[in-house]
């Protein structure tokens, strides 16, 4: 079942942007835009995951996020705010909020800081095997960084070993571009979409039979890539 995703914010446009994306993303999305009725909707039960906004008509986000925490409520909050300050950055992370991001936000980077907080949160993230074999008698060793490829055996580069790992820990999954990108070069570093691309394309041409059909990363349009060893 997808999770319940809580929308808090009263700019309209904002809030519809954030909910029609959730929506498309495949999540449940209730919203709310004053802080009253934030607070009843944060008490919910079937919430799994709110995005607040710091300013709300009836009061601050700061201290919807505070009463939340106080009354209970351990799912992840990601606070959104026009203020870019450390100092409201700061409190809000005081407050009891588990992540930030400052308005305009581009919403991929909304959607893969929602995917990660759930993910820390329900301990989904499983451990990548000393080894993966794939089906046509390929393999690679986590360990060591070596694998068994269409060029023979080969040392892979850093990043092929973590996409690798990656994908060994959510096959037939799908991972959004942000995902890889949060996943294996971090929040704060700058490669574009066309680098995960290549960096596919690379390990198509040393783990396919056909590179130009592949059955173990699958480009699934729209969405991301898919893994099938």
């Amino acid at each position: 079942m997808a999770e319940k995703i809580l929308v808090i914010e009263d700019e309209a446009l904002v809030r519809d942007l954030v909910v029609l994306n959730l929506k498309h993303a495949g999540y449940q999305v209730t919203s709310a835009a004053t802080f009253a009725d934030g607070a009843r909707a944060l008490a919910q039960p079937d919430v799994e995951l709110a995005v607040v906004d710091v300013m709300l008509p009836g009061g601050e986000g700061f201290q919807l996020v505070r009463d939340a925490r106080d009354a209970g409520v351990r799912y992840p909050i990601l606070m959104l705010t026009a203020r870019s300050e450390v100092q409201a950055k700061v409190r809000g992370l005081d407050c009891g909020a588990d992540d930030y991001l400052t308005k305009p936000f581009d919403v991929q980077e909304l959607l893969a800081r929602i995917r990660s907080l759930l993910r820390r949160a329900t301990g989904t993230v499983a451990a990548a095997p000393r080894a993966l074999q794939l089906g046509n008698g390929y393999s690679v060793r986590f360990d060591t960084g070596r694998a068994v490829t269409s060029e023979g055996e080969v040392t892979l580069s850093d990043k092929e070993l973590k996409l690798m790992e990656l994908f060994s820990k959510n096959v037939d999954k799908v991972l959004a571009r942000a995902d890889i990108l949060e996943e294996v070069w971090g929040m704060d570093a700058f490669p574009t979409d066309r680098t995960i691309d290549n960096f596919i394309l690379r390990l198509r041409r040393l783990f396919e039979e056909n590179p130009e059909n592949p059955i173990h990363f699958v480009t699934v349009r729209g969405r991301g890539y898919l893994f099938r060893p």
